[in-house]
């Protein structure tokens, strides 16, 4: 027992003194701004109407809308395969989140695959505090025939956008960042 609240005071005191460095976002976009009307792109109408307000409801309808029966999907924190699953997936999500938006950045397209650069924000509260997050990802989307997403695969930084927020663990994290430049 004494070991664990020894362990347990280490742990508190990592993320008491882990230091808060500036985000780097606004240098990237800065550097890299959004392109006009960049999610205006008529392939990712259906993408951008279910992440921009996903809170919004029905998450059903605008699932069936935006992907194919048979799919896979990797958001670095889930990795699906059917549709139903997906939408499950998505409620959950809705639930857990106070409101997202997503700002589509640019859209490279190549035959039935967009390459999708995003900013997304998202609000949420844990363990009673409210947290705002925004971050910076690009999602590769493969289309069938019908114009239905059958892949979609994103990249972002699940540790700044979501394990940074996590009490404790968002302390070790930043303390083990924070250590790789000094």
């Amino acid at each position: 027992m004494k070991k664990m609240t020894s362990l347990f005071g280490i742990l508190l005191a990592l993320t008491g003194c882990s230091s808060v460095e500036p985000n780097p976002m606004r240098e990237y976009l800065a550097m890299a701004p959004a392109e006009q009307n960049a999610g205006k792109h008529p392939k990712i109408r259906h993408f951008v109407e279910l992440y921009d307000n996903l809170e919004v409801l029905p998450i059903k309808t605008k699932v069936e809308n935006t992907y194919a029966e048979q799919l896979y999907f990797n958001d670095t924190l889930v990795t699906l395969h059917d549709r139903q699953a997906l939408q499950s997936y998505l409620e959950q999500t809705q639930k857990n989140l106070d409101s997202i938006s997503i700002e589509v950045m640019s859209v490279f397209e190549q035959g039935d695959d967009a390459f999708v650069r995003w900013n997304m924000r998202t609000r949420f509260t844990l363990l009673g505090r409210s947290k705002d997050v925004t971050t910076i990802g690009f999602s590769h989307l493969r289309f069938d025939d019908h114009g239905k997403i059958v892949l979609h695969q994103d990249y972002w930084d699940s540790t700044q956008g979501f394990f940074l927020q996590v009490p404790i663990i968002g302390g070790v994290l930043q303390w083990i960042k924070n250590g790789l430049h000094d």
